[in-house]
C-alpha cells in the first residue's frame, strides 16, 4: 500500500509540474506574441538586428523561430514527463508506450491555440473601437492651439511637410505584404529643431514634386498608430517625437490594416495548433487501441 501511495504520489507531483510547464510554454508564446504586435522588447532587438544585417524585418518568421527556440525544451520536457509516466505501465508490451503523444503535450498545444482565439478576438474589438471615416471634418493648421488636443476622426490637417525626411517600410507577413511611408508634418513657421507631434501617411504614387506642393491634407486622424520600427527610426534621426503624437491616415482602410493581418495571423496560427493538437490526439488513440489489443492478446497467451 505504501508503495502505490508513493507512486500515486509521484503521478500526481508530475501531472503538476508538467501543468505548470505547459503555462510556461503558453505564457511564452503568448508574451512574444504581444512583444511582435507592439514592437517592444525581444522581438524589437531581434527586429533592429535584421533591418543592420538584412535591411529587412520578417516579423512573422521571427516571432515562429523565437517562441520554437525558447518553448521547444519546455515542451521537450512535456513530452517526456508523459513518456516516463507511461513507461511506468507498459512494460511487455509490443508498442513502446513512449510513442504515444503526452495528454499534457497536447494540451498545451491547445492552449496556445485557445490563447491565439482569444487575443484575435480582443484585437478585432480594438479594431471596432478605431476612429471611423464618418462625420464633420475638424480643420488644423499645425502649431495652433487647435494641434495641442484635438480629436480623433476624419481631419484636414494643415502644415509644412518635411518631405525629405519621409519614412518608409516594407511588411512582409505571412498573409499580406504592403510598403508604407510617413512623413513629419511642422507648423508652417517651424524649423526642423520643432517637436514633432503630428505624422501624415503618404501614398505610393505621390512624388516629391505634388509633396511639396501640398502642404494640406485630408484623412482619418489617430492618437499615436507609427508602426514601431519607425517610431524608433524618426527617434534615432534626432526628431523630438511629442507625447503623444498623432498620424493622419489616408483611408480607414490604412488605419485598420495592421490589425486585419494580426487578426489573420492569430487565426491561422491557432488553426495550425487545432490541426497539430487533433493529429496528435488521433495518433495517441490508435495506437492505445493497438497497445490494449496487444496486451490483451499477451495476456490470454499466459493463461
Amino acid at each position: 500500500m505504501t508503495d502505490a501511495g508513493d507512486g500515486r504520489e509521484r503521478r500526481v507531483g508530475r501531472r503538476r509540474i508538467a501543468t505548470m510547464l505547459g503555462g510556461w510554454a503558453i505564457l511564452v508564446s503568448l508574451f512574444l506574441l504581444w512583444q511582435t504586435l507592439t514592437y517592444r522588447g525581444l522581438m524589437a532587438l531581434a527586429a533592429e538586428w535584421q533591418f543592420n544585417t538584412f535591411g529587412r524585418y520578417y516579423p512573422s518568421l521571427t516571432y515562429l523561430l523565437l517562441a520554437t527556440i525558447i518553448a521547444s525544451p519546455v515542451l521537450w520536457l512535456l513530452r517526456g514527463g508523459d513518456r516516463a509516466e507511461k513507461d511506468g505501465g507498459g512494460e511487455g508490451a509490443a508498442i513502446d508506450p513512449s510513442l504515444l503523444p503526452g495528454r499534457t503535450f497536447i494540451r498545451t498545444i491547445l492552449g496556445v491555440a485557445a490563447g491565439c482565439a482569444v487575443i484575435c478576438l480582443a484585437v478585432l474589438i480594438a479594431m471596432l473601437s478605431l476612429p471611423g471615416d464618418i462625420g464633420p471634418v475638424q480643420r488644423i493648421v499645425v502649431g495652433s492651439p487647435a494641434a495641442v488636443d484635438p480629436r480623433t476622426g476624419p481631419t484636414e490637417l494643415s502644415g509644412a511637410l518635411l518631405r525629405g525626411r519621409t519614412a518608409g517600410l516594407s511588411q512582409d507577413l505571412l498573409v499580406a505584404r504592403r510598403t508604407i511611408r510617413f512623413a513629419p508634418m511642422l507648423s508652417p513657421t517651424g524649423g526642423n529643431a520643432e517637436t514633432v507631434r503630428y505624422f501624415v501617411e503618404i501614398g505610393a504614387d505621390e512624388n516629391a514634386a505634388t509633396m511639396q506642393g501640398n502642404g494640406r491634407r485630408e484623412g482619418i486622424l489617430r492618437r499615436g498608430g507609427l508602426p514601431g520600427e519607425l517610431e524608433y527610426l524618426f527617434q534615432y534621426a534626432g526628431y523630438d517625437v511629442a507625447t503623444p503624437y498623432y498620424v493622419l491616415f489616408a483611408s480607414r482602410a490604412a488605419l485598420q490594416w495592421p490589425y486585419r493581418v494580426a487578426a489573420i495571423q492569430l487565426a491561422l496560427v491557432g488553426l495550425i495548433c487545432l490541426i497539430v493538437a487533433g493529429g496528435l490526439h488521433l495518433r495517441r488513440e490508435r495506437l492505445r487501441r493497438r497497445l490494449h489489443d496487444q496486451d490483451g492478446r499477451h495476456g490470454n497467451s499466459l493463461s
